[in-house]
């Protein structure tokens, strides 16, 4: 199993996450992965990079390792066409190095470019097309018509092409979603527990694969998952006090502030234990081995480690004595 580095995008200035992507990297991670919000998923997280100058920064200070999105919505907040142009000109400059990890996107980062916002269903079929329009203008070399139920386009090719494939990763939770990704992309990316990795993810994926005569041999499942190593009680600490809580079910709106008003809620209502294991707070790396080979057997071919809470550059010393060693 591949351990790749979170920067997460939202923690830190832009530059900031690169000298971090540096140490990460000197320490042993094989690769740097960001998320891409225009607004944070809080108002207490003070920052949302756009993904695309900050990974041309990126890629010419950190040398050779894969680089990803985790995730980037591809369409609705961007023109198919244009994000296109975007990574092949990466590509070209960097090549075989760009994993482009997708989701359907939020009402939080995408509802304020649009009039009306689509249901789940309609976005995932608009993803379906857009993944079928990017491959299309990556690999074309004569002048396409692209004529989509969503999408319609006349006369366009991208004149700096790409260089080497640009692998698709399917961001995917629920059923639905993954055997999507296994219809439709080159590979899975997530954010779940080991136990919903095996039960939920791993078999409507197997699903959708088999439709195109593939295997989990042929794709690469990838998980985000948060680390914290310091003291217990002062990084639960530093959670409450910042308000670092996520509730996913809140998708549909559109405010970060009435989604942080949410969180705070929750956190209150959580038990020091309870934060501790939802965000792996741990001073023991011991513990961090035992995680991570439990997604290893659950069928995580890759995770992606992050710190929410705490000195992440400590965390990341911690892992490059105690835990990566064990990964080699």
């Amino acid at each position: 199993m591949d351990c790749h580095y979170n920067v997460y995008g939202c923690f830190r200035e832009p530059s900031a996450d690169i000298e971090l992507a540096k140490r990460a990297v000197d320490a042993g991670f094989g690769g740097i992965w960001i998320g891409d919000h225009f607004l944070p998923w809080i108002s207490s997280r003070p920052y949302t990079h756009h993904i695309l100058p900050w990974f041309g920064a990126l890629m010419n200070e950190v040398p050779d390792v894969p680089v990803g999105t985790s995730v980037t919505c591809p369409m609705l907040r961007y023109r198919p066409p244009l994000l296109a142009q975007a990574l092949a000109t990466l590509d070209s400059m960097y090549p075989g190095r760009f994993h482009l990890g997708l989701g359907v996107g939020e009402a939080l980062n995408e509802a304020h470019f649009l009039d009306d916002w689509p249901e789940w269903g309609e976005r995932a079929a608009m993803m379906i097309e857009t993944i079928d329009l990017l491959e299309k203008l990556w690999t074309a070399d004569e002048y396409l018509e692209f004529d989509g139920e969503y999408f319609q386009y006349e006369g366009i090719r991208l004149h700096t092409e790409p260089k080497a494939s640009l692998p698709i990763h399917w961001a995917a939770w629920g059923p639905t979603s993954c055997t999507l990704a296994g219809k439709h992309a080159d590979h899975l990316i997530t954010a779940a527990s080991p136990k919903k990795i095996r039960e939920k993810i791993i078999p409507p994926y197997k699903d959708g694969l088999s439709t195109r005569g593939r295997s989990l041999d042929d794709v690469d499942v990838t998980t985000e998952v948060s680390i914290n190593i310091g003291d217990p009680d002062e990084l639960v600490q530093e959670i409450r006090d910042r308000g670092e809580y996520v509730p996913h079910d809140q998708i549909d709106s559109t405010d970060p502030r009435e989604i942080q008003r949410e969180a705070d809620d929750r956190l209150a209502a959580m038990s020091d234990e309870e934060i501790r294991t939802k965000y792996n707070i741990t001073d023991d790396p011991e513990e961090v081995v035992r995680l991570l080979r439990e997604y290893e057997r659950a069928g995580v071919t890759r995770v992606l480690v992050g710190s929410k809470c705490g000195d992440p550059h400590e965390t990341i010393s911690v892992m490059e004595e105690h835990v990566l060693p064990e990964f080699d």
